[in-house]
């Protein structure tokens, strides 16, 4: 719709509203503990936004936010920004790229997805833009880890747009104690509408507190958006409401800005999306008809739960239903798992810092608390990230005498194409009995989470195993199955540079080492088959990719990224791709359950009436496809079908 049309349009419905609404407001002035008339006390020093660069036990300013980015974008070169927009009153909007220089993931593979996450869409939420602002501090502080956040650096574009809302967060900023309440007909006598408490944008309001005929108007910007704009679902298409959906969808600038942000990513990239509001204390996400991104929406949520305590609550709605919010417009139009993260406090708001439970003080999180909720937050954000990066594949190992050095086996995963490796093996010479071996493994990315003494833990609050899984099975001389699991301990863990045989890979944490001896129940000599299985979990709970061969990418679900036996899957399973010793046999078998024998040979044919090829022409075709697929599988083995 032509801009200067929807204008007037807007204008003549706000016109139309003042005349024939009758608007009564109080002015309210909150404060610690005085009260009387016009006075509310919330039992908690009340916020002031303070003028800091840096994260201070309370709140910054919109000025303060945004020079802080702008001084982390020019401190450091993965670190862009650019403006996506303006707003109603024509402020700049910016969005900002946490990234590498290039767009391909470590070893020139497949191209980097991308992550996104919106801030400060209503502005009477504070939590919002310092948690968003914390995301930018942290990898400014953590960059040059050699470790998970220099891992997203390279293989991710995380896009962050911390302050969507700037004209109404301003509004806010102006009157940190006071609030104007209304009386209209949809709201609760204790609901506030602007100064401190104004949610939406500022459509027809100008920045006058003691302006009442325009304290109703504005457009709620989580209500502005496809497929589910004008929802008869908490959402409202009077402009009185405090869920005023606008003209149409998209209709306001900031969402126009927030579209242009995704394409940052760029959008056909997005594997995830999160919009940063507050309160209650809860993730919702919305489900789709696809129950695969479902699935993965769902274990991610689980995961940003786990790392903030499991203080949070989920909270799912059913496919095809949605109220213009953007977590909606995320997951319905690129398919990706989305979000509305509701910020803490609980729903008794601020009850639960020993206030006194007055009107909408969970929007007024306490100066004391802001400090540890950006710190649970941002882990939060970075292991679902850390997930959405990619599942984890092997990518190199090495097997070494430890009496002599000698190296006997060595291999690696070699990229071919943009989707596809091979495996390349350097030297094998086998193993044998009474003989201590060090083995050395590297993935494709950082697989534990370390303090800063390099210690390995688990991610904050994310149950799973610390050590590595790796087994030798295989076939012995007489063609009975073994299997001997390798002592492994989470200090197997490399955190020092080396590579091959003495550290890690790429990143602290990628590659492990441990010693074994083959057991002596098993005899290596004329084994027919000896492999390699790895099942090995990675810091956000993850299973190894079972095929290495085939790149991992993500479309509404993971490709390539196969289970135990070689299906497609988002969970991963045993990797048995390596042998020392190859009887040519399907890679996903293991060797220590009944594998289905070879179909028997064609039956002698008997002669056709017709003098055709009858059963016999019938069993030879079945012979020639077995022989065929026989090929299939030892043409597709490590990737070179």
């Amino acid at each position: 719709m032509n801009n200067r049309l929807y204008r007037l349009k807007h204008l003549i419905l706000i016109l139309v509203t003042i005349m024939s609404v009758s608007v009564s407001a109080n002015l309210w002035t909150y404060t610690e503990n005085q009260t009387g008339a016009n006075h509310i006390a919330l039992g908690y020093p009340v916020p002031i936004p303070v003028e800091s660069l840096v994260p201070v036990a309370g709140f910054r300013s919109y000025a303060s936010l945004h020079a802080r980015h702008q001084d982390l974008m020019l401190i450091h070169d993965f670190i862009t920004g650019q403006v996506v927009g303006q707003t109603i009153n024509g402020r700049d909007i910016w969005a900002y790229q946490i990234s590498d220089q290039d767009t391909l993931t470590d070893g020139g593979f497949s191209s980097e997805g991308a992550v996104m996450q919106n801030g400060t869409i209503h502005s009477r939420e504070w939590q919002s833009p310092e948690v968003t602002t914390a995301l930018i501090e942290r990898f400014a502080q953590m960059a040059g880890d050699n470790g998970i956040y220099d891992y997203l650096i390279n293989n991710l574009n995380i896009v962050i747009l911390p302050v969507m809302n700037i004209d109404g967060f301003l509004q806010t900023q102006r009157f940190p104690d006071q609030a104007r309440q209304t009386t209209f007909a949809s709201d609760p006598d204790t609901w506030p509408r602007d100064g401190r408490f104004r949610r939406k944008n500022m459509r027809g309001v100008d920045e006058d507190i003691n302006t009442t005929a325009d304290t109703l108007q504005g457009v709620d910007l989580n209500r502005n958006h496809a497929p589910f704009w004008a929802s008869t679902e908490r959402s409202s298409s009077d402009s009185n409401s405090l869920v005023y959906h606008g003209m149409f969808a998209g209709s306001e600038p900031e969402s126009q800005a927030m579209y242009a942000a995704a394409e940052l990513g760029p959008a056909d990239r997005l594997r995830m999306y999160i919009d940063t509001h507050s309160y209650s204390q809860l993730w919702f996400q919305p489900y789709t008809n696809n129950d695969r991104r479902n699935a993965i929406s769902d274990v991610i949520a689980l995961r940003m739960r786990n790392a903030t305590g499991n203080t949070y609550t989920i909270s799912p709605n059913d496919p095809g239903t949605g109220i213009g919010a953007t977590d909606d417009y995320f997951a319905e139009t690129y398919q990706i798992p989305a979000y509305t993260l509701e910020i803490e406090p609980g729903s008794g708001g601020g009850t639960q810092y020993g206030g006194f439970a007055v009107s909408h003080s969970g929007f007024v999180l306490p100066e004391s608390e802001i400090a540890r909720v950006r710190e649970e937050l941002t882990d939060a954000s970075v292991i679902a990230w850390y997930m959405q990066a990619g599942p984890a594949a092997l990518s190199d190992i090495q097997i070494k005498r430890t009496d002599t050095e000698e190296i006997v086996f060595a291999g690696r995963w070699q990229q071919t194409t943009a989707n596809s490796r091979e495996w390349t093996e350097d030297i094998n010479t086998g193993l044998q009995n009474g003989i201590q071996y060090q083995l050395w493994v590297a993935y494709d990315k950082p697989m534990r989470w370390l303090d800063e003494n390099d210690q390995v833990l688990r991610f904050p609050n994310v149950p799973g195993a610390l050590q590595p899984a790796v087994k030798l099975e295989g076939l012995n001389a007489s063609g009975e199955g073994f299997e001997q699991m390798l002592e492994a301990q989470a200090s197997d863990w490399l955190t020092t540079p080396g590579g091959a045989g003495s550290g890690y890979l790429r990143y602290k944490a990628d590659s492990f080492m441990l010693n074994f001896m083959v057991d002596s129940t098993i005899t290596v000599e004329g084994a027919t088959l000896i492999a390699l299985a790895f099942e090995t979990i990675d810091m956000a709970g993850g299973t190894n990719d079972a095929n290495p061969a085939t790149v991992i990418d993500y479309n509404i679900h993971w490709r390539n990224y196969e289970a135990s036996d070689g299906s497609d899957s988002d969970i991963g399973g045993i990797d048995r791709m390596i042998r020392l010793v190859d009887d040519g046999s399907a890679l996903y078998n293991d060797p220590n359950e009944s594998v289905a024998p070879p179909p028997p040979p064609p039956p002698t044919p008997e002669p056709s009436p017709s003098g055709g090829g009858g059963v016999f022409g019938y069993g030879i075709l079945l012979w020639l496809l077995w022989l065929v697929g026989r090929f299939c599988i030892m043409r597709g083995r490590h990737g070179k079908w």
